[in-house]
């Protein structure tokens, strides 16, 4: 019992704060699984080398790959003495006496020192693995090539379900993000040069291939959430480059996807999951296409198509508790006001769940267009029309004009204005 608490005395004799010196491949305790958790943690909080996500100047730039070989080469020599631990006979039974409690806790999810469980050397192996893969990240932030030997890596640990669909999920992620982040940056500063279409759309079929074998395997929520990020870069491709020839295949390739997943088996949200991005595939691709408009009410009735017809309509789906949706009404009671006589109509579909809460809200706002509720429409039997549509992040909004063939996407802020005063003036 002496042995565990000594080195336990010894190791936190080395502040936290202690310089970067600490934190090189040679001073990772190599005995005893406990000083090594206990290395590994205090590195986690020490964060030595932080990593600056925009680096502006080339000093800052050299210091982030300066930091990133510092990291790779820190997490790889930690995976290997965790691994040569988990299969050495040097695990304490439990934990030192005298250690509290919250000094303790695990690391991300498999560390029991602080129940007094053993420390299993399956746990650390499989902590060892996480390391490795730490490891070729920042390999990766230094060259972006090498994301193929990380999704490699990834996919040898597919034996180890839990393990594997989360560094799965991480390696398609990053993989996206090398196609969407300059897509995103070009967006919101268009001075920035357009990116050559090939190469970038090169780099995003390569995560999605990679992604939409996965998520078909393995339809849980959390990789269905990761393909709405994936859609999000499909649209943002679609406005940079309208006219892509690479972009169809990937579109037929993700709605395969979900059509399939709503005949299967599956839960019923992995349904509505498909569902709706079934649907905001749907919407992105609106534009010069009829946009048939449904729903019900508050007070049970149903809107008439045939109500709206020569009409522009702007569809919008919010919610009471959408911040940017409520902040949009003032200016909407305005365009209201000012070509209603002109055959200008406004639909809001709620996608609120809480019926009491939305009447609540009308009562104290009331809106002067026609309000229809999502939670209304499916107790009339109806299809929600914002699961037709893909709102499920909102505000959308949407505008059609005389003949009902949609005009916008996205018809917010000056763009309606101009949009609008365009048509009627």
């Amino acid at each position: 019992m002496f042995r565990p608490i000594l080195l336990f005395l010894l190791f936190f004799s080395i502040p936290l704060s202690a310089s970067a010196e600490l934190w090189m491949p040679q001073q990772i305790p190599t005995t005893g699984a406990v000083p090594f958790v206990f290395y590994y943690r205090q590195f986690l909080q020490a964060n030595p080398f932080p990593i600056e996500q925009e680096p502006k100047t080339p000093e800052a730039k050299d210091e982030n790959r300066r930091h990133h070989r510092q990291s790779a080469d820190l997490y790889a020599a930690m995976s290997e003495v965790a691994e040569r631990l988990a299969q050495s006979e040097d695990l304490f039974p439990a934990a030192p006496e005298g250690i509290k409690k919250e000094e303790l806790k695990q690391v991300r999810g498999s560390w029991n020192l602080y129940q007094n469980i053993p420390i299993n050397a399956a746990d650390l192996r499989q902590e060892s693995l996480y390391m490795r893969y730490r490891a070729l990240s920042h390999e990766t932030s230094l060259d972006p090539n090498k994301i193929v030997v990380m999704h490699d890596f990834v996919v040898g640990l597919e034996k180890d379900a839990d393990l594997f669909q989360d560094l799965k999920r991480r390696v398609c992620s990053r993989a996206r993000s090398f196609a969407h982040r300059p897509l995103k940056e070009y967006r919101e500063k268009p001075e920035t040069p357009l990116p050559e279409e090939m190469e970038l759309g090169k780099k995003f079929s390569v995560a999605v291939q990679w992604f939409v074998p996965f998520v078909q395997k393995y339809p849980n929520e959390k990789n269905l959430e990761l393909a709405g990020s994936f859609l999000d870069t499909i649209e943002l491709f679609r406005s940079c480059y309208p006219d892509s020839e690479r972009l169809p295949e990937i579109v037929e390739l993700f709605r395969n996807v979900f059509t399939d997943l709503q005949k299967r088996q599956v839960e019923p949200i992995i349904k509505e999951y498909a569902e709706v991005y079934e649907g905001a595939l749907r919407r992105h691709e609106l534009l010069g296409k009829p946009m048939p408009i449904w729903g019900v009410d508050l007070k049970g009735n149903q809107i008439e198509e045939k109500t709206l017809d020569g009409k522009i309509v702007l569809l919008d789906f919010w919610a009471t508790w959408c911040g940017p949706c409520i902040a949009e009404f003032p200016h909407l009671k305005l365009l209201y006001q000012k070509y209603k006589d002109k055959g200008f109509e406004i639909v809001s579909y709620s996608v609120d769940s809480d019926q009491e809460k939305l009447l609540a809200y009308l009562e104290r706002n009331p809106l002067p267009w026609i309000v229809l509720s999502k939670e209304s429409t499916e107790r009339a039997g109806l299809p929600p029309l914002s699961r037709y549509y893909g709102a499920k992040a909102v505000p959308v909004v949407l505008l059609r004009d005389w003949s009902g063939k949609t005009l916008l996407l996205d018809a917010r802020g000056q763009k309606l204005d101009d949009f609008l005063e365009k048509l009627f003036e």
